[in-house]
């Protein structure tokens, strides 16, 4: 089951940077990037064992207001490969399903084909573009969205 994450979830706040860092070095959320996301945007957790496993964050499309971007997804080391990411993930895009979000978009490196097949076979996303430089030179990105009319794909 996940849970949503409030802003006066302090320990959990802490853990989910934790996560961040594990799984993305300096480029992870810390939490004057999270705080502000769990206000104004939409952030999910996974617990086990009364410790946050997963997480995962969106910010609504402000062009487009039934679109939500997913900004990263983390699962705690001594807990991956147990598909809390693909639960994490289905089960936070029926949440947004059901508050009018239409579609979700998230980006990812073109090399993490294993990341590219997951979100493709077992979430139901779709290749839609490709943004070369997108954080700086040669590093690149592939688009990928899901229509949320079929999230439990």
């Amino acid at each position: 089951m996940i849970k949503e994450v409030f802003p006066e979830d302090k320990n959990i706040i802490e853990q989910i940077v934790q996560l961040e860092k594990d799984a993305f070095g300096e480029g992870g959320l810390n939490q004057w990037d999270l705080v502000p996301l769990i206000r104004h945007g939409r952030v999910f957790y996974m617990e086990e064992d009364n410790n946050a496993a997963g997480c995962i964050q969106y910010m609504l499309d402000w062009k487009d207001h039934t679109k939500a971007y997913a900004i990263g997804i983390s699962i705690a080391r001594n807990q991956r490969g147990k598909g809390y990411g693909t639960v994490l993930f289905r089960e936070s895009m029926n949440t947004l399903a059901a508050e009018g979000i239409q579609t979700v978009e998230l980006t990812v490196d073109p090399e993490n084909t294993a990341a590219t097949e997951v979100y493709g076979r077992k979430l139901g996303f779709e290749i839609t573009a490709r943004r070369d430089d997108e954080y700086g030179a040669g590093i690149h990105r592939i688009v990928m969205e899901k229509k949320l009319t079929s999230c439990n794909k």
